[in-house]
């Protein structure tokens, strides 16, 4: 395990102070990979130790101490990347916190404030950690259970500090768990919790679960995305699924005989019979996978555990 007075910089000294409770090794947080201290890098960390002044000094063991702190996303698929566009950003951002045991993994919103969703990884348990890319710094690491998982968006200053730091922790030593990779922690108690199970086992906390989001998902337009408030997904997927729904419904109509179609233009055939059921057939089928495309991007965001309160 390392030590809480583990050498990083050959030239400085391990300076020990508490902020909010919690020990840091302000030779460390609040500088650079030469070990050289700059303002920048305190006002942001002293930003986010503020932000998490409630919950830090609460996950921190008696002999752990905090070497860094960082902001960055938290991995996710290129699917997700892909169909979530530039909302990524705002449901993946997260600040890691660097100690001389653990990688911790605090879900942040945009403004810095814990979401109240807190995860961690010892050291041991990390087959490999490095800094990939080149303009932006990844932090890709590979558990010793054979998952990868990669932070994106680091800055280049974070990932050459952090470089530094995982070079400087993997020298002194680590202490693997039996999890072999990064597991949940309950907010509450931080005992950690069983993958999909949304109740704590220890102290009984609550989270959002999977059968409920599924069902409003399926049966309420946006109503996955307004379950993991998540609300921009959330109206602007009622907007497209309630229109879808009219129109098939309309269609529907249209072929049963119910309504007969007006066609917007003059010359147009009005829309009736197999070509009615066709067209209602094909706008079920875009709600269909509408549907399934929310499920699937609620589906992460619930197994992150969710305080349901």
């Amino acid at each position: 395990m390392g030590a809480h007075d583990l050498r990083i910089h050959p030239s400085v000294s391990a300076r020990l102070v508490s902020i909010h409770g919690a020990q840091i090794r302000e030779d460390s947080v609040f500088t650079n990979d030469r070990g050289e201290e700059k303002k920048g890098i305190r006002k942001n960390a002293e930003k986010a130790l503020e932000k998490l002044r409630d919950i830090l000094p609460l996950v921190l063991a008696s002999d752990e101490v905090v070497l860094y702190v960082a902001r960055c996303q938290s991995p996710v698929s290129a699917f997700e990347q892909i169909t979530l566009g530039w909302y990524i950003y705002y449901v993946t951002g997260v600040v890691v916190v660097l100690t001389n045991r653990r990688l911790l993994h605090f879900d942040v919103t945009r403004s810095g404030d814990w979401k109240r969703m807190l995860r961690a990884v010892s050291w041991g348990d990390l087959e490999e950690a490095k800094i990939t890319g080149w303009l932006s710094k990844n932090l890709a690491l590979k558990y010793r259970s054979g998952r990868k998982a990669k932070y994106w968006k680091l800055s280049r200053q974070d990932g050459k500090k952090i470089k530094v730091l995982v070079e400087a922790i993997y020298a002194g030593g680590r202490e693997s768990s039996s999890a072999q990779t990064m597991t949940s922690l309950c907010p509450q108690c931080r005992a950690e919790l069983t993958p999909r199970v949304y109740d704590c086992a220890k102290c009984g906390f609550a989270f959002k679960d999977e059968k409920t989001m599924v069902r409003r998902s399926w049966l309420i337009p946006g109503g996955g995305y307004l379950y993991t408030r998540h609300w921009f997904l959330g109206i602007g997927d009622f907007l497209v699924e309630a229109y879808l729904l009219i129109l098939v419904l309309t269609t529907v109509l249209i072929g049963a005989g119910v309504i007969v179609d007006t066609p917007r233009e003059p010359g147009d055939e009005p829309l009736a019979g197999a070509a009615a059921w066709a067209a209602a057939a094909i706008l079920a089928a875009v709600l269909g996978v509408e549907k399934v495309l929310t499920v699937h991007h609620c589906r992460r965001f619930i197994r992150d555990f969710m305080p349901k309160n």
